[in-house]
């Protein structure tokens, strides 16, 4: 049913090859993919160790999304230091911690 609504709207689902499967995927899309999920679970990590994004108290609704907002803002900003500096974008550890 989900897969169904998902054609329907033009939106293609792409699932990791398993050892068992035959490779349906090009080598070069495979890498593709996997250098953008490797981007993704560090950025969360970072996210969670570095920032405690997972401890977030907040009594109001707009004081939670604003100290979420911060620390995925200082986080962006971080990147960017490290993409004008040449060095890789997801080291913020050498920055200030």
């Amino acid at each position: 049913e989900t897969a169904e609504q998902c054609i329907n709207h033009g939106i293609a689902i792409e699932t990791p090859v398993r050892k068992n499967m035959r490779d349906k995927l090009p080598k070069n899309i495979r890498n593709f993919w996997n250098d953008k999920r490797r981007i993704i679970e560090s950025t969360i990590g970072q996210l969670a160790e570095k920032f405690n994004i997972e401890r977030t108290f907040a009594r109001t609704m707009l004081s939670f999304t604003n100290r979420l907002s911060r620390k995925i803002l200082s986080h962006k900003l971080a990147t960017l230091f490290n993409k004008e500096q040449g060095r890789p974008i997801l080291s913020i550890a050498d920055l200030a911690f």
